[in-house]
C-alpha cells in the first residue's frame, strides 16, 4: 500500500523548510542533486554529440538541445542554491550515485556515446525516461520550487520525445532494423535502470513527502509500454529485459 501522502502539490518553499520534518529536506536535497546530475551529464553527451555526429542537418537541433539542457541544470542547481547547497556540494554527495545502474545511461551519453545511432539512443534512454519522471512525479511535487522548474522543462523539451520518435524511424531508414534492434538491446536495459531501483527507503520517503508520485517500477513500466509502441509501429523488437533490478537484456 503506497504511504499517505503528507504534503501536497507546491505546498512547501525554502522558507517552510525550518519549520517541517528535517527529513524532508534531507531527501530533498537528495532527489534534487540526482536530477541536476542527470541534466548536467545529459547536456555534456549532446555537448559530445554536436562534436561527434557527422551528419551536419541534425547540428541545429543538438545545439538547441544542449543549450536548453544546460539551462534545466541551472535551473535545478538554483533550487538547490536557494536551501544552501552548492553546486559542488551537490556533485560531491553523487560521486557514488553516478557510479549505480541508475546513472550508466546519462553516464555512457557523457563519456562514451558517439556517432547518429548512438545519439538517437540516448535520446529515448534519456528524453523520453525524463519526461516521463517530470511528468509523472515533479510536476505536482509538494516542493514549489522543484514544480516550477518541472513546468518549465516540460514546455522546453516537449519536441524531444517528437524528436526521438522521427530520428527512431530515420534510423530505421538509415541503417536498416537490424542495427537499431542491436542498438534497442545495447541501450534499453541502461534506459529502465535510469528509473532507479523498485520499492526504495529513499522513493518510499519522497512519495510520503510529496516529493514523488508514483514508484519506480510503476515508470519504468509506463515508458516500456510507450517505446514498445513505437517498435511495433516501425517493426522494431523491444528487447526482453530480465525482471529484476538492475535490468539486463535477457
Amino acid at each position: 500500500m503506497p504511504p499517505r501522502r503528507e504534503y501536497p502539490p507546491r505546498s512547501v518553499t525554502a522558507a517552510d523548510l525550518g519549520g517541517i520534518d528535517p527529513n524532508y529536506r534531507r531527501v530533498l536535497t537528495r532527489l534534487l542533486a540526482a536530477h541536476a546530475m542527470a541534466e548536467k551529464l545529459t547536456a555534456l553527451g549532446y555537448q559530445r554529440a554536436i562534436e561527434t555526429v557527422e551528419n551536419a542537418a541534425l547540428r541545429p537541433v543538438l545545439e538547441k538541445t544542449f543549450h536548453e539542457e544546460h539551462k534545466h541544470a541551472r535551473l535545478i542547481y538554483s533550487a538547490l542554491e536557494e536551501i544552501g547547497v552548492s553546486e559542488k556540494q551537490a556533485d560531491r554527495t553523487m560521486i557514488t550515485v553516478v557510479r549505480a545502474p541508475s546513472f550508466e545511461a546519462p553516464m555512457h551519453f557523457a563519456q562514451q556515446a558517439r556517432g547518429e545511432l548512438d545519439l538517437l539512443m540516448a535520446s529515448i534512454a534519456l528524453d523520453a525516461t525524463g519526461l516521463v519522471m517530470i511528468g509523472v512525479n515533479y510536476r505536482d511535487s509538494s516542493y514549489a520550487p522543484h514544480a516550477a522548474a518541472a513546468e518549465i522543462i516540460l514546455e522546453e523539451e516537449a519536441d524531444h520525445d517528437v524528436f526521438a520518435a522521427e530520428q527512431l524511424g530515420r534510423a530505421v531508414e538509415r541503417f536498416g532494423p537490424e542495427p537499431v534492434n542491436a542498438a534497442l538491446r545495447e541501450w534499453m536495459p541502461r534506459a529502465v535502470n535510469f528509473f532507479g531501483p523498485p520499492g526504495s527507503g529513499f522513493t518510499f520517503d519522497c512519495i510520503r513527502y510529496g516529493l514523488k508520485s508514483r514508484d519506480n517500477q510503476e515508470l519504468a513500466d509506463l515508458f516500456l509500454a510507450m517505446i514498445e509502441k513505437r517498435c511495433d509501429q516501425l517493426g522494431l523488437e523491444l528487447p526482453e529485459l530480465t525482471k529484476e533490478y538492475p535490468h539486463a537484456a535477457a
